[in-house]
């Protein structure tokens, strides 16, 4: 059994298709448990997930509240403590990455001998060229802070085992989550193993992450600072 957490904020336009293809997939793979996580909503993402769920009527779809959002990494984090499966995924909820592609992911992760010491993660297809500069700015500037590589770090969905974040305390609240976890991984020797995904447009809301350029340069600024300030856990 896997954990599947996907954080909602301000996601009114895309849950309830999110939560009619998990309930079409989990009939058939009752080793996920998909966990939407209303992160702290300040529009009718939280009303429509509640009577979404209610009408999916599936033991395998949960809803999870954070009173208050406090950012996205938070969000996951707090899915993290309200779970106890031995695996855990995320993935997000703009619907960028296709339900079934991730349910593929999952199912060669849990087939998979060597679990334990792997990241299975999405890699974006089908980019616009501005994003992918900003993708591989960022690679590049993790390397030379940490010394390690890694192509596209906010990809969705990523997928391990829970040992690896029995830290809680110690990852960020933001964005940063996903670098801080695969920066983890290499500390404790973990691989990560690459899966092409095609990455759509998304249909509803904006971004809330590096959709935009400001939002992108936002990002990138947070990143930066992440890393400064962690150069000395970084280099130990």
């Amino acid at each position: 059994m896997i954990d599947l957490l996907i954080p909602c904020y301000n996601e009114d336009s895309n849950v309830k298709t999110l939560v009619e293809q998990w309930k079409t997939i989990v009939l058939e793979n009752q080793n996920i448990m998909v966990h939407f996580i209303d992160n702290g909503s300040t529009d009718n993402t939280l009303k429509v997930l509640i009577n979404e769920i209610s009408k999916a009527n599936s033991k395998n779809l949960n809803l999870i509240k954070v009173p208050k959002n406090k950012g996205y990494g938070f969000g996951i984090k707090y899915g993290i403590s309200e779970t106890n499966n031995k695996y855990i995924c995320w993935t997000h909820a703009d619907l960028q990455i296709s339900a079934t592609d991730v349910q593929s992911l999952i199912s060669k992760f849990l087939l998979s001998e060597d679990k334990d010491n792997y990241i299975y993660m999405g890699k974006r297809e089908n980019r616009k060229t501005l994003d992918l500069f900003f993708t591989s700015m960022m690679s590049i500037i993790t390397f030379i802070f940490s010394g390690f590589y890694f192509k596209d770090i906010n990809a969705q969905p990523k997928i391990f085992s829970r040992s690896l974040v029995k830290n809680l305390e110690k990852l960020p609240d933001d964005f940063n989550l996903d670098l801080a976890l695969l920066i983890s991984s290499r500390k404790a020797d973990y691989k990560i193993k690459l899966f092409n995904l095609i990455f759509y447009n998304r249909a509803f809301n904006l971004a809330k992450g590096g959709g935009s350029i400001k939002g992108k340069l936002i990002l990138s600024f947070s990143t930066l600072n992440y890393l400064f300030a962690s150069i000395s856990f970084l280099k130990k």
